[in-house]
C-alpha cells in the first residue's frame, strides 16, 4: 500500500514537472483533473452559471502561466483554490463597476416614459459616440471587445474565432473596455 501511494505521488510530481516544462498533455491532464472542483467553486462564489466556463479558463490560464511559482508547500488544489478566489473577486469587482457605469449611462426608467425629442437626440449622440470610440480602438482590441462584450462569446470561442490564446483575448477585451471608459468619460472615480 505504501508503494502504491508513493507511486501516485511520484506520478503527480512527474505530471507537475512536465506541465511546468510546457507539456500540453500534462497541462491537459492537470486541467481535466481539477476543472470540476474549480468550476464548483466558481459557481458557489458567483451564482452565475453563464460565467463558469470563462472563469475556469481564466483560472487555468493564470495557473499555467505561474506554474513555475508553485513551490509545492501546499497541495495543488489549495493553490488553484487561491487563484480561483482571486479571479472571481476580480470578476465580481469588474461586474460591479460595469453595472454602475451602465446605470449612470442609462436613462432613469421613468424618463423612458416621458422622452422628448431632445432626449432622443442625446441618446442617439451617446450611441454614435460609443461607436466612434469603438472604431478608434486598435483593431485587435476592438475585435476582442466586440466578440466578448457585444456578441457575448465565451473566452474559448473568441480565442478560436480570432486564433489567439485565451489569455490574450481576456487581456485585449479588458484593455478595450478600459480605453472605451476613458474615451467616453465614464470613469467612476476608481
Amino acid at each position: 500500500m505504501l508503494a502504491l501511494g508513493h507511486t501516485l505521488q511520484l506520478d503527480a510530481s512527474q505530471l507537475l514537472a512536465a506541465a511546468r516544462r510546457g507539456d500540453a498533455a500534462a497541462q491537459g491532464r492537470l486541467f481535466d483533473t481539477h476543472k470540476t472542483a474549480v468550476a464548483r467553486q466558481v459557481m458557489r462564489m458567483t451564482g452565475d452559471a453563464s460565467s463558469v466556463d470563462d472563469l475556469v479558463q481564466e483560472v487555468f490560464v493564470a495557473a499555467f502561466r505561474r506554474l513555475h511559482d508553485f513551490r509545492g508547500d501546499a497541495q495543488i488544489e489549495t493553490w488553484l483554490f487561491r487563484i480561483t478566489i482571486n479571479k472571481v473577486n476580480n470578476w465580481l469587482e469588474a461586474k460591479r463597476r460595469r453595472i454602475a457605469r451602465e446605470r449612470r449611462a442609462a436613462p432613469h426608467p421613468d424618463a423612458l416614459l416621458t422622452t422628448t425629442p431632445d432626449d432622443d437626440i442625446a441618446a442617439k449622440e451617446r450611441l454614435q459616440g460609443f461607436y466612434r470610440a469603438l472604431h478608434d480602438l486598435p483593431a485587435d482590441y476592438r475585435d476582442a471587445f466586440v466578440a466578448r462584450a457585444i456578441e457575448h462569446q465565451s473566452l474559448r470561442a473568441t480565442s478560436e474565432l480570432l486564433g489567439i490564446p485565451v489569455s490574450t483575448v481576456s487581456y485585449r477585451a479588458r484593455r478595450a473596455e478600459q480605453m472605451l471608459v476613458q474615451a467616453l468619460d465614464l470613469e467612476d472615480g476608481q
